[in-house]
């Protein structure tokens, strides 16, 4: 069996928790005999074929995607740089994507979707099934490719509701209507499920699927010192609103004051300098670190008294699932992905969305009781070793694709 997946980066260049799960998911099917390998768009002098985790890696370039990026260069130079913390969520849409994509992102994926096809027509009958991990533009190429190579496509629903946001994009309503009918979809959550089968997908194309997570090289902490209490957030910067980190620096301000000790912990990458004016504004400079991004997050997770994920929406939090896996208490917001991860006051703590004073006072609910948050975060850990186990995870991906080989689609993963 053999499997192309497709992604819309891979590092080094910037990637999210969709691309980084699909490399995880990609080197477990490996190891179970599964060829995998990967597609997406070159960039700059990071192009032509490498080997990643044992994996062939395609970034595919030419002279077009050279024009693509001079011009896009001009364009930037125009533009103002900017960098916005702050959400109102009374008069905003947050939760999720709303912006019309305009036609960079249209040119940029139809270059990318002739590169795909002029590279895989020779070699259509080397591979099985075409995997796409986004509900983004990588969607709708990969269905146009599957339609015209007369392959199976598998499409990942990586976020609470990516594929109503293909609405977004030129004619975005056929767009809809193409990917429903080519393609067989992943739902990571219950949520997602739901918003699948309300969008009018069919059930039989719709299989659940978690994310996973490679369990059993992670080197718990013998006791974690606690002094100070370090509470740790892990999330790209630039993902704002979706992380919420202007609703944890609110919220820190409030703990702050009833633990003036306490340390908090931002790893991420992205422009910090606006985060930093934002926390002496209000007042709490002292009392937070940008870490930037970071290679080796086993040493944070492994110190951090307690972990905090603020988001405003989410698909599988990656971040959130290796806090719990090495044992760390945790608290999130009550949204797709953190639910079907955390049940409250079992093994963490939910709080709702947008709201500091409650996210506030989880923490330090948490902080001022060390003995049941030290449950909390065992219980984490047996809730990822049982249910999210990376190997498990790719066998039910490994029985998905055998059934599409083999035509039988009605029923679930």
């Amino acid at each position: 069996m053999k499997i192309i997946m497709i992604t819309t980066s891979l590092p080094p260049l910037p990637s999210g928790g969709a691309e980084l799960q699909a490399l995880k998911l990609g080197e477990e099917l490996g190891r179970k005999g599964i060829s995998v390998s990967f597609l997406t768009p070159g960039k700059g002098r990071i192009r032509g074929r490498s080997m990643m985790n044992g994996m062939p890696v395609h970034r595919l370039y030419s002279i077009f995607s050279w024009s693509f990026e001079f011009l896009s260069r001009l364009r930037k130079k125009r533009k103002i740089k900017t960098d916005r913390i702050e959400y109102d969520d009374q008069k905003e849409v947050t939760d999720e994507i709303t912006g019309k994509v305009g036609w960079p992102t249209v040119v940029y994926y139809n270059i990318f979707y002739w590169h795909s096809l002029l590279f895989l027509w020779t070699r259509r009958s080397s591979f099985d099934i075409i995997h796409a991990h986004t509900m983004e533009w990588s969607a709708i190429v990969t269905a146009r490719l599957g339609r015209i190579l007369k392959k199976p496509v598998v499409i990942k629903e990586s976020t609470m509701n990516g594929f109503q946001s293909l609405a977004r994009f030129p004619s975005g309503k056929k767009m809809q209507a193409a990917v429903m009918h080519d393609a067989y979809f992943v739902a990571m959550t219950k949520t997602i499920h739901e918003n699948l089968l309300h969008a009018g997908i069919r059930k039989e194309k719709i299989f659940e699927i978690p994310n996973g997570i490679v369990v059993g090289n992670e080197i718990l902490p013998a006791q974690r010192d606690g002094n100070p209490s370090k509470v740790l957030f892990v999330g790209n910067l630039y993902q704002q609103p979706a992380k919420g980190i202007d609703i944890l620096l609110y919220a820190w301000r409030l703990v702050h004051a009833q633990f003036p000790n306490a340390i908090l912990q931002i790893v991420g990458d992205g422009f910090t300098p606006a985060y930093t004016d934002f926390t002496e504004r209000l007042q709490i400079s002292g009392a937070v670190s940008f870490l930037g991004k970071q290679h080796d997050l086993a040493r944070y997770y492994g110190s951090a008294d307690i972990f905090v994920l603020p988001s405003r929406r989410e698909g599988m939090p990656n971040a959130l699932m290796e806090a719990m896996l090495y044992g760390v208490p945790t608290i999130a917001t009550d949204i797709s992905g953190c639910r079907d991860l955390i049940s409250n006051n079992v093994n963490g703590i939910l709080v709702p969305p947008k709201d500091p004073v409650l996210l506030a006072n989880g923490i330090c609910w948490l902080l001022s009781n060390p003995d049941k948050a030290k449950v909390f975060g065992g219980k984490g850990r047996e809730t990822i070793v049982r249910d999210f186990n990376m190997s498990a995870v790719a066998d039910k991906y490994i029985s998905l694709y055998a059934k599409l080989l083999k035509g039988e689609t009605a029923g679930h993963a």
